[in-house]
């Protein structure tokens, strides 16, 4: 659909705009046998506690830093470490040059400590930036293990996930579908690692960190449900066990002391459902 931007009305440009080219179907339908490969090396390292990167330069890199950041709160978890070109100024300001640097990633995946057992995933819609190319490069001479997001299908890496993206509806600006598609994928990887790294108990997020109110209330709400105890003995529950859901939900149900829940879950690797 060819479209005069300059003498459309909104109403118009609304309407083609929303049109979907490319949806994650079709990204994941032409990509499931990588996607799948990320997500087992993501849940390895997981449970083993060893880094992935998320790494990128401009919009890439936001989303990059985004995806990292809301893991924490919402499955307990810091093995992703989210990287900008240009460092966390860079979410707020473009920082000039930054993604053309062919050595700052590097340094910084080395301030890191990275080592062989990490995951390094680089987000570059071209698939050419010098900044997250380099940064894989550098991982796969020293054999640590590498992922690549982009839009083309000359990729070199040990798991590449094409997006598909030929063009945007304003020209080579990645922010828009490729940006969308990115941060859709990201989540869908993300989150189905949390759920076969044992972050979660059926569809409840039950290793969430309770750092304020809105998901202390949200902790208590979980052990109610999966308990079915009242609102008031889940609090108590709660605190008693030391804000830890996990702990307070399997010593209720098996009747099990704090210290005996704590072992058998270590024993089951955090895995509720091996348990209730």
């Amino acid at each position: 659909m060819n479209i005069d931007y300059d003498n459309s009305s909104i109403p118009e440009l609304i309407n083609y705009f929303k049109e979907e080219e490319i949806s994650l179907s079709n990204v994941v339908n032409k990509n499931i046998t990588d996607i799948e490969n990320l997500i087992n090396e993501c849940t390895k390292r997981i449970i083993k506690q060893n880094n992935i990167f998320l790494l990128g330069a401009g919009t890439s890199g936001r989303l990059a830093v985004i995806e990292a950041a809301e893991l924490l709160p919402t499955y307990g978890d810091s093995t992703f470490k989210g990287i900008i070109a240009g460092g966390l100024k860079a979410m707020e300001n473009s920082v000039e040059k930054s993604e053309d640097s062919l050595t700052e990633s590097v340094k910084i995946l080395n301030k890191n400590n990275i080592h062989n057992d990490d995951l390094v995933i680089g987000i570059s819609s071209s698939g050419t930036t010098p900044y997250t190319i380099s940064a894989l490069d550098y991982c796969k001479s020293k054999k640590i293990q590498t992922g690549l997001i982009s839009n083309t299908t000359k990729s070199k890496y040990d798991i590449n996930i094409n997006l598909g993206v030929k063009t945007e509806k304003i020209l080579d600006s990645t922010r828009m579908l490729s940006g969308t598609l990115t941060k859709q994928l990201l989540n869908l990887i993300t989150t189905i690692s949390m759920i076969k790294s044992g972050k979660t108990y059926k569809n409840f997020m039950i290793s969430v960190k309770p750092l304020n109110n809105k998901l202390i209330n949200r902790s208590i709400e979980i052990i109610a449900k999966i308990t079915n105890l009242n609102t008031k003995k889940s609090e108590e529950l709660f605190y008693k066990s030391d804000k830890n859901i996990k702990v307070a939900i399997v010593s209720y149900l098996k009747n099990m002391s704090f210290s005996e829940t704590r072992k058998i879950l270590d024993e089951n690797k955090g895995f509720l459902s091996r348990i209730i």
